[in-house]
C-alpha cells in the first residue's frame, strides 16, 4: 500500500496486470498473454464503449482470454431513465447468459452520485460474476463517499483515472483511493495510460491493474505500443 505518496518499495512489477479494451473480437489476435491479462469487451469504443455483440464474448474467450463485458445501453451521460435501467438489466442478463467472465457497468443519479439501491440491483443481476464500476466513477461529485457505496453494493473493481482526464494526471487521487479501498475492492487505473509513465503510475499509486485500449493511429491495439509497455513493466526477459 502507498505510504507518504511513495510505494515503490512495496510494488513488485511482475504483479502488475494489464487489461486491454477492444471493441472487435478479431482485435484479440493482436494481443498475447504476456501483455494482456484480461480483456474488456465492448462495442463502439469511439462512444466510450457500449454493450458488445454477444457472440464476440465466446470468440475472444476461445482465444484464451478472460473477458469482462461492458453493459451500457446507450452513449452519453450515466444518469439513466427507468427505460435505460431496464435495458441495462437486460444487457447484463444477456452477457451473463453468453458466458462473460465479468461485467463492466456504471450509473450516476441526477446529483452525480452513485445510486446505492439501483447499483445493488444491477450487481444482483450479474449473478455473482465480478463487477467493475467503470469510469462513470470519475464524474462522481464525491468519489470517496461513492467508493464506499460501490463497495457496499458488492462490486469487486473500480476503473478510474482518479477524476482527471488522464490517469497520469490523477495520481494523487488514485493513491488516496487505493489507500481507502484497502483489500475491499480493486482499483484499476485507466485513461490515457501509455508506456513512459505506466510503471511509475503503478508504483506511485499502488494500483495492481492498469487499463488501456492501446490504440495509437488506428482503431485497434498497437502492437509496438504493447511491446513497449511490456518491456517497461516487466523487462526484456519475460
Amino acid at each position: 500500500m502507498p505510504k507518504n505518496g511513495n510505494c515503490e518499495s512495496f510494488i513488485d512489477m511482475k504483479n502488475i496486470k494489464i487489461e486491454i479494451c477492444i471493441d472487435q473480437a478479431e482485435h484479440a489476435h493482436l494481443l498475447k498473454p504476456s501483455n494482456c491479462h484480461r480483456i474488456e469487451l465492448c462495442s463502439k469504443l469511439k462512444e466510450d464503449g457500449l454493450t458488445p455483440d454477444l457472440n464476440s464474448i465466446g470468440l475472444v474467450q476461445d482465444m484464451g482470454f478472460e473477458v469482462t463485458a461492458m453493459a451500457r445501453p446507450r452513449s452519453g451521460d450515466f444518469n439513466y431513465s427507468p427505460t435505460d435501467i431496464d435495458r441495462l438489466k437486460s444487457d447484463i442478463a444477456d452477457c451473463v447468459s453468453a458466458g462473460a467472465d465479468g461485467l463492466v457497468l456504471g450509473i450516476l443519479d441526477s446529483n452525480s452520485r452513485v445510486p446505492r439501491e439501483t447499483l445493488r440491483e444491477l450487481v444482483i443481476c450479474s449473478k455473482g460474476l465480478p463487477v467493475t464500476f467503470h469510469r462513470a466513477f470519475d464524474h462522481s461529485a464525491n468519489m470517496i463517499s461513492d467508493l464506499e457505496t460501490i463497495i457496499e453494493t458488492g462490486c469487486q473493481r473500480i476503473l478510474t483515472s482518479g477524476g482527471s482526464s488522464f490517469a497520469d494526471q490523477g495520481r494523487q487521487k488514485l493513491s488516496e483511493l487505493v489507500q481507502k479501498a484497502g483489500d475491499r475492492i480493486e482499483i484499476i487505473a485507466g485513461g490515457g495510460v501509455r508506456p513512459g509513465h505506466a510503471a511509475s503510475l503503478a508504483t506511485e499509486t499502488g494500483v495492481s491493474w492498469i487499463h488501456l485500449s492501446a490504440r495509437k493511429n488506428e482503431d485497434r491495439p498497437d502492437i509496438d505500443l504493447l511491446e513497449d509497455l511490456e518491456r517497461e513493466l516487466y523487462g526484456s526477459d519475460r
